[in-house]
C-alpha cells in the first residue's frame, strides 16, 4: 500500500513559527507533526510512503531520510513552484494504481486502511473523507418568504456541516486528467471528476480530527496530544 504526504505548502497562517521550519515538522511534545502520520501508516501496514516536498523540503528530508528507521520506503518529490494540493502528484514516478494521499498538517483517529478498503468497495474513482463540524455564525440569519416580508430571524444560529479533512483515496488514473507542473487543489478537481462523470465517494468520519492550520490550532494540538495519543496508534 502506498501512501502520498503532502507537505509542500508555506504555512503561513502559523508564521512566526513556519519562518524557519516547516509546518510539517512543528512537534507535538516528543515528536513532529509528519513524524507521527509516517509512523501511523507504518503501523497501518503501508509499505511506501512518497512525500510531496516544497517550502524547507531539505529539512523534512533530512529529519525522514529513506524510510529504513521506520521500516518504510520514503521518497520524496521537490516544488520548483507552488502547484496546490494535487498537482505536486504528478510529479511522482510509478504510482500504484491505488494510493491513499494525507495533507502533513493534521491529526486524526482516521484508520486509513480501513478507509483505503471503503474506497475499493465503492469502486470510486477517488474518496473523499468527511467529518462533521458545528459552525455558529456570528450574526442574525433572517429566513424570507422569497418576497418582502420576513418569516423568522435566527439569532446567531448554529449550522452542521460536512467538512473535508485533507484525507484522500484516489486511482491514480486520474492524473491522466491533470497536465504537469499546472497548479491545482484537491477540491476544484473532485468538482471536475464529478462534472465529467466520475464517481466520487465520500467516507463518514465521526473520531478524532484535528487540522492544524492556524495558532490555536497548534496550541490546541499540543494540549490534546498527550490525551489522544494511544487512540492515534503509531507507538
Amino acid at each position: 500500500m502506498q501512501a502520498v504526504i503532502l507537505a509542500g505548502g508555506n504555512g503561513v497562517r502559523l508564521y512566526p513559527y513556519t519562518s524557519v521550519i516547516p509546518k510539517p515538522l512543528l512537534p507535538l511534545d516528543d515528536m513532529p507533526i509528519i513524524e507521527i502520520i509516517v509512523k501511523q501508516l507504518v503501523h497501518q501496514g503501508f509499505t511506501r510512503i512518497s512525500i510531496a516536498s516544497g517550502y524547507l523540503g531539505e529539512l523534512i528530508r533530512t529529519f525522514l531520510g529513506n524510510g529504513s528507521k521506520y521500516g518504510v520506503q520514503i521518497d520524496y518529490s521537490v516544488e520548483s513552484k507552488p502547484l496546490g494540493t494535487i498537482a505536486p502528484l504528478t510529479l511522482f514516478d510509478n504510482l500504484e494504481p491505488t494510493i491513499l494521499v494525507i495533507n502533513a498538517d493534521l491529526l486524526t483517529t482516521l484508520n486509513f486502511k480501513t478507509l483505503l478498503e471503503y474506497h475499493r468497495e465503492k469502486q470510486a474513482a477517488a474518496t473523499v473523507s468527511m467529518t462533521s463540524k458545528s459552525i455558529q455564525s456570528d450574526y442574525g440569519v433572517i429566513e424570507t418568504n422569497g418576497d418582502d416580508f420576513l418569516e423568522k430571524i435566527r439569532e446567531k444560529p448554529e449550522f452542521k456541516m460536512y467538512v473535508n479533512m485533507g484525507i484522500y483515496v484516489i486511482e491514480s488514473r486520474i492524473f491522466d486528467y491533470l497536465p504537469k507542473n499546472k497548479p491545482k487543489n484537491f477540491p476544484e478537481f473532485i468538482n471536475f471528476l464529478i462534472e465529467n462523470g466520475e464517481k466520487v465517494a465520500g467516507y463518514r468520519f465521526n473520531g478524532y480530527w484535528l487540522d492544524i492550520g492556524q495558532h490555536c490550532d497548534y496550541d490546541k494540538a499540543v494540549s490534546e496530544f498527550k490525551q489522544y495519543r494511544k487512540e492515534l496508534k503509531f507507538d
